[in-house]
């Protein structure tokens, strides 16, 4: 076997071959070609045709096939066109693109420790498609190489396809798509998932989807869907489309009114997609009101706020609302509206029966109406004549220039009672203005207010005879007695008082005051008089009638008819004297009624014989006795019968629960003997086919109430919706009265509660009243 030496200088290291034997030693150039067939260069990614998409970043590794890697050198990259691609240490950039953070050369080269030479591509473009060669030099003498085509495909990409896109109503339009690749992409387009063919509403261009005559319908998602048959790839790209519309602004007929001194609002109405903004100028002096004193604009909603109003803001408004799919304009006028205000409304005076001009002037812009009314009047009057009264006339003359107007009140052959306080009334479209004048009316004295011409007297009372004359201007009185005499030192008359009133007071002493007394009332416009007359007067005279009505053992009712009167001297009361016939008028007794009362006596002896006398009583006094009448009470017996109190006046009465009846009675005379009890029977009745009632035997109850004080029962344990009938009787020692009888009918039944009532005396009947009310409020709620 051979030996085999090694010798390396620097960083070369040289083979030496120890001497074989004779016949095995082949020639110098038989071992240099076997060294070069054995060293090769590799390019890895393997293949001699690689295929990168544009913009891709890529690596292309030169790695040396040979035993020993340091034996190679001059490892250098060439591009297409043979140019040594440097390496990045020789690559000179500027300085700030070797900081952190800033990007390599878009080609380079990097030599690594074991030789191998990378090709780096940061993004690969169009133009560095080509053939690249890896070239190196082994042992100093082996030249060696290998070549790599770079093919460079466009991936499909998106030159103009704005994701957002936005059409005009009513006009053509292009949905952009402009599409790259290579290979040639195709093109279609889907609207919704549906795929779009062309037609009368759709063109499709190569970078573009056109639409005709875009309507509202064409909003939505429309699809740009690009494929590279050869590479199979395939794209799409979804463009929504909003249909813009062009802003449009409602105009306006009429001018807008806004008040002086007020706070104003200008409205602007417009639409468009999207929402249009909103800018005013005033027309004249071409002003952006977004940044004036006293405006502001709402650039949302259109609105002009102004505030606080001047005559000067008069005028023509601009107001402009732009979207992104263009701008409309609209002028609108405005006139700014001057409250009423009254200048001139005096007080007017004229004489009954003459005419007169009421005249009020007020200003304002536009020039108000101007209308009246009396304050005692609940409608002012109209322009024209007064359809209920054709003395009143009223006229309006308004002047546009001066903004005035005066509203003038023409009444003719003026009645008193167009006297009093009058309201002038100026309006416009800015409000209402109010001012009160006074209209007098003069004339001459009157006696309208006095209703009483007759005064009376009596046992010489002094007495007020008063006189009330109305008139403007005031009247003056003096006073005359009948037969036109002077009242001069007369002690017994003074007067007090000369105008409008004045009182006449008499002392009649004697019947020669019992007169008629003259009241003369004058003014500047005439005199009246009027006649007062003082009378005496005298007790009432007897009673025309008295009769017995009804009589009992202990009790008697008299018919009583009062004797005529004056009307000034009414009866106010009539009294009775009583006694038994043995007994003397000064030991009678007396009892007084009013007029019109139940004349009754009580706490009479049975089987006793009364006198009985009877009086009128005036405001002058009681008159004589007369009217005797004598009856005798008879004996004793069993009392009246109770009279049971029901409520209205119908067949029956109702009660307001359904299982209870409130009785109640007034007590009877008790004939002589005290009442003890009442015996209270009920039963169940029933209508027959003739109207009438059958009462049912089997269901009557009687009941014992104890008492004589009693005047009310409650029935229990009734059946609901039914009728019955009960009487009441009441009891004393001579036995039972006569019954009281009545009908009453239950309620339906209900789900409300019904308290269980305590009876109580007559005496404390609040309980049982506050009680009753409010279950019957309860029932009746329940019921409803």
């Amino acid at each position: 076997m051979s030996t085999e030496m090694s010798i390396c200088i620097s960083v070369l290291c040289v083979y030496v071959l120890a001497p074989l034997p004779q016949q095995q030693q082949p020639s110098l150039a038989t071992a240099r070609l076997a060294y070069a067939n054995a060293a090769s260069l590799e390019i890895l990614p393997s293949g001699e045709t690689q295929t990168k998409p544009i913009g891709s970043s890529n690596i292309f590794m030169c790695k040396p096939n040979v035993d020993n890697f340091e034996l190679i050198t001059n490892m250098q990259w060439l591009d297409p066109q043979n140019r040594v691609i440097e390496s990045l240490k020789f690559v000179v950039l500027p300085i700030e693109s070797t900081s952190p953070g800033h990007s390599k050369p878009a080609m380079y080269t990097e030599l690594h420790q074991d030789n191998s030479l990378s090709l780096f591509f940061n993004s690969l473009q169009e133009e560095q498609a080509g053939r690249y060669t890896c070239k190196g030099t082994y042992a100093n003498s082996v030249p060696l190489n290998k070549s790599v085509t770079i093919d460079t495909i466009v991936a499909i990409t998106w030159d103009d396809a704005p994701k957002n896109q936005y059409p005009i109503l009513g006009e053509d339009f292009s949905i952009l798509c402009k599409v790259r690749a290579r290979p040639s992409p195709s093109v279609d387009w889907l609207y919704n998932g549906e795929l779009v063919k062309t037609n009368d509403h759709y063109i499709i261009d190569t970078h573009a989807l056109k639409i005709k005559n875009v309507q509202e319908s064409d909003d939505g998602i429309y699809t740009c869907r690009a494929s590279v048959p050869t590479t199979g790839e395939l794209r799409e790209r979804p463009i929504r489309v909003e249909v813009h519309v062009r802003p449009t602004i409602e105009e306006r007929s009429t001018p807008v009114d806004i008040i002086e001194g007020e706070n104003a609002n200008i409205e602007c109405k417009g639409k468009g997609k999207p929402p249009p903004k909103y800018t005013w100028v005033k027309s004249l002096t071409k002003q952006n009101l977004s940044n004036a004193d006293r405006f502001t604009v709402n650039p949302d909603t259109g609105d002009l706020a102004i505030i606080t109003v001047n005559r000067e803001d008069a005028g023509e408004y601009q107001c402009t609302a732009t979207n992104a799919a263009g701008s409309a304009t609209s002028n609108i006028v405005v006139n700014v509206i001057v409250k009423p205000k009254i200048m001139e409304f005096p007080n007017v005076t004229v004489i009954q029966g003459n005419e007169v001009d009421v005249r009020c002037k007020a200003f304002g812009r536009p020039p108000p109406r101007v209308t009246f009314r009396k304050h005692t009047a609940e409608k002012a009057y109209v322009i024209g004549t007064q359809a209920d009264d054709s003395r009143i006339v009223l006229v309006n003359q308004p002047d546009e220039v001066t903004g005035e107007t005066v509203g003038t009140l023409n009444i003719r052959d003026v009645l008193r009672s167009y006297d009093g306080l009058y309201e002038c009334v100026a309006e416009n479209a800015g409000g209402v203005a109010h001012k009160n004048g006074h209209v007098t009316v003069e004339f001459p004295p009157s006696f309208a207010f006095m209703q009483n011409n007759t005064v009376w007297s009596w046992d010489r009372r002094p007495v007020n005879l008063t006189c009330i004359a109305e008139s403007i201007p005031n009247a003056t009185i003096t006073w005359m007695m009948s037969g036109n005499k002077k009242i001069e030192n007369v002690p017994e008359i003074k007067q007090y008082g000369k105008g409008p009133n004045s009182v006449l007071m008499i002392v009649p002493l004697d019947s020669r005051y019992y007169t008629d007394y003259k009241c003369i009332a004058a003014n500047s416009h005439g005199t009246r008089e009027i006649i007062i007359e003082l009378r005496q007067a005298t007790r009432p005279n007897e009673l025309l009638q008295a009769k017995m009505a009804e009589i009992t053992a202990t009790t008697i009712r008299f018919d009583l008819v009062p004797p005529p009167t004056h009307p000034d001297l009414p009866v106010k009361s009539v009294v009775v004297q009583y006694k038994e016939e043995i007994q003397t008028w000064a030991e009678a007794r007396n009892r007084t009624w009013s007029i019109d009362s139940v004349y009754v006596i009580e706490g009479l002896k049975p089987q006793t014989s009364y006198d009985y006398r009877f009086a009128a009583i005036n405001k002058v006094g009681q008159g004589n006795w007369g009217t005797f009448y004598r009856e005798t009470t008879p004996g004793r017996t069993f009392p009246k019968e109770p009279k049971i109190i029901t409520k209205g006046s119908s067949e029956y009465d109702v009660s307001a629960f359904s299982n209870q009846y409130e009785l109640f009675w007034t007590v009877p005379p008790d004939n002589g003997e005290p009442i003890d009890m009442y015996l209270i029977r009920y039963c169940q009745i029933k209508r027959v086919t003739d109207g009438g009632w059958q009462t049912e035997e089997d269901t009557c109850k009687t009941l014992d109430v104890k008492g004589a004080g009693r005047t009310k029962y409650w029935l229990k344990d009734l059946h609901s919706d039914n009728f019955y009938s009960v009487e009441v009787k009441a009891h004393n020692a001579m036995g039972f009265s006569n019954p009281g009888v009545t009908k009453f009918k239950t309620a339906r039944e209900s789900t409300g509660s019904v308290v269980d009532y305590t009876i109580v005396s007559s005496g404390d009947t609040s309980k049982l009243a506050v009680t009753a009310i409010a279950t019957t409020i309860m029932i009746l709620f329940s019921n409803i």
